[in-house]
């Protein structure tokens, strides 16, 4: 039998008493809002250091009958956004913006073709196709996974989040409304009730 070194074992042991746990929790609520207020991004911000997600994920934009499917993209920093032609048939398509946020054209893609685009910032960016002018898409950049996106003001629930202070906001797509945001400590239990508020600018 091989002897196990002493020294060895104790500081494994120490290691694993110290370590902190991982902890998970979740908030939930509703959001009040005017009957004219219909989708909204419901998202979180820490407000101290949250380690964040690694790994990059890819959201597919299909581009078919001359639209964009769906519309509204919404990712989390350092993610991809792919552009998807499925046209039936032999059509072209040119993704561009001009948003100051990222600035960029992919050039044209046809039929099957698959262009790509990372972001690396927060915020709204607003993109077209030069060779169909009703082509009109949006890319929400958050700071991490941390969102829910709603069809209109309901309940709502995240969990799965990590211990600290956090910022409860959301991204109002009516462009006279804004959320009110909500400063909140997220401990060992679940943060239950709250209401996000829905107001004009």
């Amino acid at each position: 039998m091989k002897k196990i070194n002493l020294y060895v074992l104790l500081v494994s042991l120490t290691y694993f008493l110290i370590l902190p746990p991982l902890a998970a929790q979740s908030i939930a609520g509703h959001i009040e809002a005017s009957a004219q207020v219909k989708q909204l991004i419901v998202y979180l911000q820490s407000e101290g250091s949250v380690a964040p997600d690694q790994v990059q994920k890819t959201q597919v934009v299909s581009q078919k009958n001359t639209e964009f499917h769906s519309p509204l993209t919404v990712i989390a920093v350092g993610d991809k956004v792919q552009w998807s032609n499925d046209e039936s048939k032999e059509i072209d398509h040119n993704i561009f913006s001009l948003s100051p946020l990222a600035t960029f054209d992919l050039g044209l893609g046809e039929k099957a073709s698959k262009l790509e685009q990372v972001f690396k910032n927060t915020g709204v960016i607003n993109y077209y196709c030069s060779v169909h002018k009703n082509m009109e898409g949006k890319i929400i950049v958050l700071p991490n996974r941390y969102y829910l996106l709603l069809d209109r003001p309901s309940d709502f629930l995240i969990d799965n989040l990590p211990e600290g202070n956090w910022t409860l906001n959301a991204i109002v797509l009516h462009l006279r409304y804004k959320a009110e945001p909500i400063r909140l400590a997220i401990g060992k239990t679940p943060v239950k009730n709250l209401t996000l508020k829905i107001i004009k600018k």
